[in-house]
């Protein structure tokens, strides 16, 4: 059922949203309509697409680059449970303030998934740690302090990294590989995204920005999936690219 959510004046100058693009920013506060009152809900991006974009064709296509960014800032939380997907609004409480909240259907972000982040957990000054955990005034929707996505990605070795226009590079961690595998089944999602790597190094000029590298990734693997996957015969990446 659709859900009453508030959104803060201090959210546009948050600087973690600063980080992210305008669209995905727009996905974020989106997201917050679908969530239960525990900050959950389902994550299938096609799924997403159709409930938060009705009249946007090109949704279903970009969706997982705003998911992707969003996760990357620590905003979200990706998991899966039994073969199903699911997001976890990062530190709930921060954005919301839930009077009488009902007890959530959905299952919980794995434990597994909750220790990734322990390591960063530990340079948070206290102040800093009780906005993360949706404490203090902030957390229980009060007046006062910058909203924020507050638990930061996670430091495990991501599964393929694209490097940027200011020489940084963009991590991608397996479960986004497995997400977009799921949405391009005829792809070898991997196998794409070191090419993608490839022409990046190769494109120096070309290369794409935080925000936008994830829509490109997406473009990417929807145009390999549209001529029929990574097995198809195909131009070479740096031409497909330049397309791009």
């Amino acid at each position: 059922m659709a859900r009453i959510r508030t959104i803060k004046p201090e959210f546009p100058q948050s600087e973690s949203m600063g980080r992210v693009g305008r669209e995905a920013r727009l996905c974020f506060i989106l997201l917050w309509t679908l969530a239960d009152d525990a900050g959950r809900l389902r994550g299938n991006s096609r799924m997403l697409a159709s409930l938060l974009y009705p009249y946007d064709d090109d949704a279903k296509e970009l969706m997982d680059g705003w998911l992707a960014e969003l996760s990357t800032e620590g905003c979200i939380q990706r998991y899966e449970v039994d073969k199903t997907n699911y997001v976890q609004i990062t530190a709930w409480l921060n954005h919301q303030k839930i009077d009488k909240p009902s007890q959530s259907k959905l299952p919980a972000l794995p434990e597994v998934s909750r220790k990734v982040s322990k390591p960063r957990e530990k340079s948070f000054t206290p102040a800093e740690k009780e906005v993360a955990e949706g404490k203090g005034r902030e957390g229980n929707g009060e007046d006062g302090g910058e909203p924020s996505c507050a638990e930061p990605p996670s430091d495990s070795t991501p599964a393929a990294v694209i490097p940027l226009v200011d020489g940084t590079e963009y991590p991608i961690d397996q479960k986004q590989v497995d997400d977009w595998q799921e949405s391009f089944p005829a792809v070898d999602v991997l196998q794409e995204l070191r090419e993608m790597h490839a022409w990046s190094n190769a494109n120096k000029e070309k290369r794409k920005t935080a925000r936008g590298v994830g829509a490109f990734v997406v473009r990417w693997l929807g145009k390999e999936q549209d001529k029929g996957g990574s097995h198809a015969p195909r131009q070479s990446a740096g031409m497909m690219a330049g397309a791009i």
